[in-house]
């Protein structure tokens, strides 16, 4: 009987499930659609598209070497650039 409840539990809890990444509230950054955006040259449309696909209210942009703070915003999408001004990682935080 118990392994019925759970096979039965189990079928329930897996049409729940959907393959599709859920989207963060407003305001709060993700990264699940940003992938398109490293490797590029950082441009302000760029910027912008990140921010869009993020959903961040605020965008940073790091190069090498900056001086930058250590506070974690959930708010926040941080591009991180090389030498040459190409994306090299983007992040929330």
């Amino acid at each position: 009987m118990h392994r019925l409840f759970a096979v039965i539990l189990l079928g329930a809890l897996a049409g729940c499930m959907t393959s599709t990444p859920r989207s963060a509230p407003p305001g709060v950054c993700s990264t699940e659609r940003t992938s398109p955006i490293q490797g590029n040259a950082s441009t302000d449309e760029l910027r912008q598209r990140a921010q869009e696909l993020s959903g961040a209210r605020i965008v940073r942009v790091m190069r090498p070497g900056q001086v930058i703070t250590k506070e974690y915003r959930d708010d926040r999408l941080n591009i991180q650039l090389d030498a040459s001004d190409v994306v090299v990682r983007v992040y929330c935080g």
